[in-house]
Order: C-alpha cells, then structure tokens, then sequence
C-alpha cells in the first residue's frame, strides 16, 4: 500500500492548523516541521505531507478511524475549524454494511474522508 503521500496546498500554515485539529482525534500529530514540509504521524512514522505548492484538481483523500466516534470527533473538528461538509457521519451501506464514514472540504478544496471499518480491528 502507499507509504506517505505530499498533498500540495496554497497555504501550508492554514493548511498545518486545519489538519492537526482533523487529524487529533484519529491520534495522528506533526511531529515534523520544515520550512516548506509539514508531516503528520502515528508514533512517530511519518505518511501524510503537506507542502506548499500547486492545488491539485480533484483530489480525494481517506483517512482510517479507530472507531465511530472517532470520525465523528475528527468530522466535528473539522467542520469547526472551518471545513464544508459534504456527507455528514454515517453508514455507507453502498460499500460495505458497517462502513461508518463522513466527507468534508478542506480549505483548498479537497474531499477529505474519515472512515472506519470495523473488521480492521476483530
């Protein structure tokens, strides 16, 4: 699978303050700061980057949740710090039965989901 991705965005300080507060509650931190290249972690293994740079087209962006109310809490900070709301949590049943996810828009647009998929974690 992928091992880290660098998601180009028009404004890397903006953009550093909304994904911290998204990405807390799915207990994932910026341990890594450089002028130009923010990453995000889980203990310390860097795989989401943000960089200042060029704002892509259509891009679509998951990420994993340990439970339910992660995604809500994550969806929740997210709209709080500023996020358009594209599907609010709930059961994707089109994916899969227990699929719980919500979609929001990031400051330059892009789709960001929160999944959780329980059967990750039996």
């Amino acid at each position: 699978m992928i091992d880290h991705i660098y998601l180009p965005v028009s404004d890397l300080e903006r953009s550093n303050e909304f994904y911290k507060k998204l990405l807390e509650p799915l207990g994932i931190d910026m341990p890594y700061k450089f002028d130009q290249l923010h990453g995000f972690a889980i203990n310390s293994n860097p795989g989401f980057w943000l960089k200042n740079g060029e704002v892509a087209k259509d891009l679509y962006v998951a990420f994993t949740a340990r439970s339910a109310d992660a995604v809500r809490a994550s969806y929740k900070a997210a709209i709080d710090a500023g996020a358009t709301s594209k599907k609010e949590p709930s059961l994707r049943p089109e994916w899969r039965a227990d699929y719980f996810a919500a979609n929001i828009g990031d400051p330059d647009g892009y789709n960001i989901e929160i999944a959780y998929k329980p059967w990750l974690y039996k």
